[in-house]
């Protein structure tokens, strides 16, 4: 065998299953690796090191096609500083809306849950559920939008 790690050892040390990183060499993500005689994927510090880059670039929510940016700003890093700022100022931008978005759930599940307890306290569940109903007209109000 070649000098390199296999793909099994790879995955365990980046975190990466073994078809996260066969899905990565097939979308060109990341450069297929070296092969052994035997036809074992064998990857070198780089390779794993690029694989690291994607899994923590990933962790902080940028998609697959800025990853790929990421890589190729990365790879002429004396002028990819403005470049990662605009980048990382559209992703912020997106995250705040998602955030904003998920607080404007977050506020009308607290408010179903409150309506749900109070209709529960005072017995009147016979009544039917007043969640549900507001769910059905919420419905009705968006066809008739």
């Amino acid at each position: 065998m070649s000098n390199g790690i296999q793909i099994g050892k790879v995955a365990k040390a980046t975190g990466l299953t073994v078809d996260t990183i066969r899905y990565y060499q097939r979308i060109g993500l990341v450069q297929a690796p070296a092969r052994t005689s035997g036809g074992y994927r064998v990857f070198c510090a780089p390779d794993i090191e690029d694989l690291l880059f994607i899994g923590n670039a990933q962790e902080l929510g940028f998609s697959l096609t800025e990853i790929r940016d990421l890589l190729l700003l990365r790879s002429h890093s004396a002028h990819a500083c403005p470049e990662v700022r605009d980048l990382i100022r559209r992703k912020l931008t997106n995250v705040e809306k998602k955030a904003a978005a998920l607080q404007q759930v977050h506020s009308e599940l607290t408010d179903a849950l409150r309506k749900c307890n109070r209709v529960l306290q005072t017995h009147a569940a016979d009544d039917g559920c007043p969640v549900l109903a507001q769910l059905e007209a919420d419905k009705v109000r968006k066809a008739s939008e």
